[in-house]
């Protein structure tokens, strides 16, 4: 059985991209102090460790988790069930963008397509009350948002520039109270639904 050490090394030492350390201890923190956070929906399984790790934050916490990859869903569903989490955390495979639910979240964790965050929000805005939260994760991206010197690669610049306009208009929309944590992780805002 792969402890949740193996898991994160393991999806470090293979490029599966999982949650930076600092960014993932502000995201359980974050849980931690806000003790009415109990249904998170988290858009990015990848192999299941920041599910595993949230759920693990209360035994009172569910997590359903979206994932668009076949293998890494399969690999996800593998690792939840090895740490005996299958009863609260629901992976479900599929486009985020396409997922519906009636139920309403009181935390929803963004860490999928960086260029579709935009779309995220505005699709599950319908699944949170006022006191809701979204938690946006990379939305520095290497740094390289803010300089883009840092890459001369044209597919990453176009979703650096998305990733910034989107981190503008998170900040300005009055439908939600932002902060950006620009230090932690790689760039992390939290808004709250008004």
């Amino acid at each position: 059985m792969k402890t949740i050490k193996n898991i994160h090394d393991s999806a470090r030492e293979n490029n599966i991209p999982i949650m930076l350390d600092d960014g993932m201890s502000f995201l359980l923190e974050y849980i931690r102090t806000h003790e009415r956070i109990r249904d998170i929906l988290e858009c990015g399984t990848a192999v299941g460790y920041s599910a595993i790790r949230m759920a693990s934050v209360r035994w009172d916490i569910t997590v359903d988790t979206l994932e668009i990859d076949p293998v890494m869903y399969t690999e996800a569903i593998r690792n939840i069930d090895e740490q005996h989490l299958s009863g609260r955390i629901h992976c479900h495979l599929c486009d985020a963008a396409q997922y519906q639910t009636d139920r309403i979240y009181d935390l929803i964790f963004i860490d999928a397509a960086k260029s579709q965050y935009r779309r995220y929000l505005e699709h599950f805005l319908r699944n949170t009350v006022p006191g809701s939260v979204f938690l946006f994760d990379n939305l520095n991206f290497h740094g390289i948002v803010d300089d883009p010197a840092l890459s001369e690669n044209r597919s990453t610049l176009q979703m650096t520039r998305k990733i910034l306009k989107f981190r503008d208009h998170i900040l300005a929309d009055p439908r939600f109270h932002t902060e950006f944590y620009n230090d932690r992780g790689d760039g992390i805002a939290v808004a709250e639904v008004l």
